[in-house]
């Protein structure tokens, strides 16, 4: 398959990813009943949010040979995993209230990724590199922070 020809398959991945985003925003406000907290708690518009992302970023990495640009693999980045001195990371440990459904969780989950997307993009629009951003559930690891910052 040429270039060309996967950035169509491309294209028409994305356009059926925001097909299926337009599909699931009209029904969630159908059943929402005009209640936007309850329109905007419902995790199929999240879920189809990052669908569609994901097409987004694949067509952004198709578009890059078919402009006769080189694609860059992440693994040729000799500083891509080096933490220097100076960098910095910001840990979240969430948790729900007392007597809450720890079903909470999964909601608190897709706003700390969200969030943590948002926060990517406007750092590498100021020029920032990014190194890695990552929200994952499970028993915390402190192995590598100092304890007395």
């Amino acid at each position: 398959m040429t270039a060309t020809e996967d950035l169509r398959a491309v294209v028409a991945e994305l356009h059926a990813r925001l097909d299926s985003w337009q599909a699931v925003v009209e029904g969630v406000a159908a059943e929402s009943d005009d209640d936007p907290t309850e329109a905007l708690a419902d995790p199929r518009l999240e879920a189809a949010q990052d669908a569609f992302y994901v097409a987004l970023s694949t067509f952004e990495a198709a578009t890059l040979p078919v402009l006769g640009m080189i694609v860059l693999d992440d693994a040729t980045d000799d500083d891509s995993g080096e933490v220097l001195e100076d960098d910095f990371f910001v840990h979240y440990v969430v948790a729900v209230n007392e007597g809450d459904s720890p079903d909470r969780l999964g909601e608190a989950f897709v706003t700390v990724n969200n969030a943590n997307l948002k926060v990517s993009d406007q750092l590498m629009s100021e020029g920032f590199l990014v190194r890695s951003f990552t929200a994952s559930r499970g028993e915390l690891e402190f192995d590598d922070i100092d304890e007395d910052e």
